[in-house]
C-alpha cells in the first residue's frame, strides 16, 4: 500500500520520528492519535519482520541519497500501518465519537491517543496495544508559551474549547481556525519555535497599537487577534487569516509587469511604515510574501531569524536586513532572481 493511498483511507500521516534503535509512527485517523512502536530487538532471529524493518532503514541511511531514504521510510511506515490496520480500526469503531461535524481546536490538539507496539510473531508483524506512552504526546503538543508582556488592550485570551479547527496549514504548527464566524490562523510554540512565535506576537501587537484605526489594512500586515488558552496556559496567538498564494507559488512568468510593479510598491511601502515605528519584519523572502485574492501584498511571517541568499546572516532582524532583502524581492520580482541566487 502506497503512502497516498494510506492517507486516502482515511490515515494521515503526521510526523514519523527515527533513532537507531526506536522508530516512531505517528497517525491521525477520525479526530483520534495513533502512535505505532517500532523498538529495535535486541538479539533478533532471522525471521523477525521488525528486524528486518529496521535492516531497511540502516541499508538506506548508508546511501548519500536523500529520496532514497525517504521512499524507505514511506515504505516502513505503509508496511506498519497495513499491519496496524485492523487494530486501530477496532480501537476507533469502540471510542467515543460526537454527532457533531465540527471539532474544537482543544480536541484537536489534544486528541484521544492510542499507543500501538509492532511485534514479530511468526515472522509476521503484529500490533499490541501499549497501557502507557505518555512521553511521546507531550512533545505533539503545543508547550505552554510564557509571554513576557501583553498590553493592556489586548483582548483576553481565548480558550481553545471556543475555537473550531478547519485546516492544518503547516507542519502542525499554524492552523486555519474559525471563532465566532471569523475565519483566523492560529499559530503554536510546537517543535520549539518559542523564541520566533514570542517575536511575532510581540512584533504584531506593536502594529496594533500603531495603526491607523482608520486605516485597518494598512500596512497589509495580519492583524493580532490575541493570545489562546488551554489548560491555564497560554498555547499559541490568533491572527488574521489571508486567502491567496505566496511570491513562491505564483507563476510570475504568467503575471504582468504591472502587477509585480504594484506589489513591489505596496512590499516598500510596508517595511518603510514599519521601520519608521522601530520594527523590524526580519527574514524577508518570497515565502512570507502572500498576494490576496485582490491582488494586494501582505508581509508575514514576523518570528524573525534569517534565510541564506535573501538576507546575510549578520543582518538578521536589522533595518539593514530588512532593506537588502528588499533588494533581493525586488529582483525576484523582476525575474532576474531565482532560488534566492542572483542572474549576474
Amino acid at each position: 500500500m502506497s503512502w497516498q493511498e494510506a492517507e486516502t483511507d482515511g490515515f494521515e500521516v503526521v510526523e514519523v520520528l527515527t533513532g537507531p534503535d526506536d522508530c516512531r509512527i505517528v497517525l491521525n485517523y477520525n479526530h483520534l492519535r495513533f502512535i505505532l512502536n517500532l523498538l529495535k530487538p535486541e538479539s533478533p532471529e532471522d525471521d523477525d519482520a521488525v528486524a528486518n524493518l529496521f535492516l531497511k532503514l540502516e541499508e538506506a541511511e548508508d546511501y548519500s541519497d536523500e529520496l532514497r531514504y525517504d521512499r524507505c521510510l514511506m515504505e516502513v511506515t505503509d508496511t506498519a500501518i497495513l499491519a496496524c490496520k485492523g487494530t486501530m480500526n477496532s480501537l476507533a469503531a469502540a471510542a467515543p465519537t460526537s454527532d457533531s461535524k465540527q471539532v474544537s481546536l482543544e480536541d484537536f490538539l489534544y486528541p484521544t491517543t492510542f499507543s500501538l507496539q509492532l511485534r514479530s510473531v511468526n515472522g509476521k508483524l503484529q500490533a499490541v496495544k501499549m497501557d502507557d506512552d505518555s512521553e511521546l504526546p507531550s512533545i505533539l503538543e503545543p508547550p505552554p508559551l510564557m509571554v513576557d508582556s501583553i498590553p493592556r488592550s489586548a483582548p483576553a485570551p481565548t480558550p481553545s474549547v471556543e475555537i473550531e479547527f478547519m485546516e492544518d496549514l503547516f507542519m502542525g504548527k499554524i492552523f486555519k481556525v474559525s471563532l465566532h464566524g471569523q475565519v483566523r490562523v492560529f499559530k503554536s510554540a510546537i517543535h520549539g519555535n518559542a523564541d520566533q512565535l514570542k517575536r511575532e506576537i510581540s512584533v504584531l501587537q506593536q502594529v496594533s497599537e500603531k495603526r491607523d484605526p482608520d486605516r485597518p489594512d494598512h500596512p497589509r500586515v495580519p492583524q493580532f487577534f490575541g493570545l489562546v488558552k488551554s489548560r491555564g496556559q497560554v498555547i499559541g496567538m490568533l491572527e488574521s487569516f489571508i486567502e491567496g498564494k505566496n511570491l513562491y507559488q505564483l507563476s510570475l512568468a504568467n503575471t504582468s509587469s504591472t502587477e509585480r510593479r504594484i506589489w513591489k510598491r505596496q512590499i516598500e511601502q510596508a517595511i518603510t511604515w514599519l521601520h519608521e515605528r522601530g520594527i523590524v519584519w526580519g527574514d524577508v523572502k518570497p515565502e512570507n510574501v502572500l498576494i490576496d485574492t485582490a491582488a494586494d501584498a501582505w508581509l508575514v511571517d514576523f518570528g524573525g531569524s534569517w534565510t541564506d541568499g535573501w538576507v546575510d546572516e549578520e543582518l538578521a532582524e536589522t533595518v539593514e536586513g530588512d532593506l537588502q532583502g528588499l533588494l533581493r524581492l525586488n529582483e525576484f520580482l523582476d525575474m532576474r532572481r531565482r532560488e534566492g541566487l542572483s542572474s549576474e
